[in-house]
């Protein structure tokens, strides 16, 4: 159907006649898409954003006092819809980029748990394989952060003795152990004389 008559397009806008609505739909579609695209970037949304708007007009109980003022209310809808719409969008990004960061951040961070037990396992087959007096008195000065005194104390055997096979099993753990893992010992045994 078509209107010439502003004041019958009106009248059937308000009572909600369908042809009315048709109308109006073919006519200020296209100019409704590219005003909503300034709020939306991909221009399928930028249509859905408009049929929510004459959707929403259509379901409306709103009267209309003139056709601008329909038109005006077309517009405003479309408005608030894409600027609605945007925010969702944005927000979901966001959380997105949030969910994949963290995901990044576990996965790193299980990676670098998964290297500090291979090297834990390496070091503890390494200590092991060293004669038991060097074993016992590794384990208390690098593994539980003793200091010399202590496990010559507790071993009933002189200072020199724990330096000598301390040294000894230095030695020999070097030649055992990658050069990152043997690090790792020595790391470990300055950070807990620094506890």
């Amino acid at each position: 159907m078509q209107y010439q008559d502003n004041k019958q397009l009106l009248d059937d806008l308000n009572i909600r006649k369908e042809e009315a609505f048709s109308f109006v739909f073919h006519r200020y579609y296209s100019r409704l898409c590219l005003f909503a695209s300034q709020f939306i970037n991909e221009s399928g949304e930028a249509e859905d954003v408009v049929d929510e708007a004459f959707m929403k007009i259509w379901q409306g109980n709103r009267s209309f006092a003139s056709i601008e003022h329909f038109k005006s209310s077309l517009y405003q809808t479309t408005r608030h819809i894409g600027l609605n719409k945007r925010t969702s969008d944005l927000r979901r990004s966001i959380r997105t980029d949030h969910y994949v960061s963290s995901q990044e951040q576990t996965e790193q961070s299980q990676l670098q748990q998964i290297v500090y037990a291979e090297a834990m396992g390496e070091l503890y087959h390494a200590i092991q394989s060293l004669p038991p007096k060097a074993q016992k008195i590794i384990r208390a000065t690098y593994l539980e952060g003793r200091s010399n005194e202590e496990v010559a104390t507790e071993m009933q055997i002189s200072i020199q003795t724990v330096k000598n096979q301390k040294l000894r099993a230095l030695t020999l753990l070097r030649t055992r152990l990658r050069r990152d893992t043997f690090d790792l010992l020595v790391l470990g045994a300055l950070i807990l004389k620094n506890f």
